[in-house]
């Protein structure tokens, strides 16, 4: 009942997005997703960051997939390589927070399309007080 983060991309930036999710894991580790939906058990978000030519090799495909049977989410969403690349430290982390908060939403508009209620709104404002509160 949890969201599991991880992330996929090159030998490069793989190892700072990997930082960066853990320091958010602490945060997001005391979610409980059953809080938020009556449909899941768990939301998986791997953030994808890969160059051009790996992209075009294959990897790094998006995916938005939910699992009702099984009660998951497997979201996986591209960041911007050149962007993330050339940003500071700073606006790295806020480029993975956009992507769990864009994953998230993704999330809410797959299960409202099929009448299904998501508090996503809450679960975005829990994972900001809590990085906030714990600052």
């Amino acid at each position: 009942m949890s969201i599991f983060l991880s992330c996929e991309g090159d030998n490069i930036l793989a190892p700072i997005i990997i930082n960066i999710v853990r320091s958010l894991k602490l945060y997001i580790k005391s979610i409980d997703i059953s809080n938020y939906t009556d449909a899941l058990d768990s939301i998986g978000i791997i953030i994808n960051c890969f160059n051009k030519n790996d992209i075009n090799n294959g990897f790094g495909k998006e995916r938005k997939y939910i699992s009702y049977k099984n009660r998951y989410a497997d979201i996986r969403l591209l960041i911007d390589y050149d962007e993330f690349l050339n940003s500071d430290a700073q606006m790295r982390c806020t480029l993975v927070k956009d992507n769990i908060f864009s994953s998230i939403m993704i999330v809410h508009d797959k299960l409202n399309n099929n009448g299904i209620n998501f508090d996503y709104k809450q679960l975005i404002h829990d994972i900001v007080f809590l990085q906030d509160y714990d600052i």
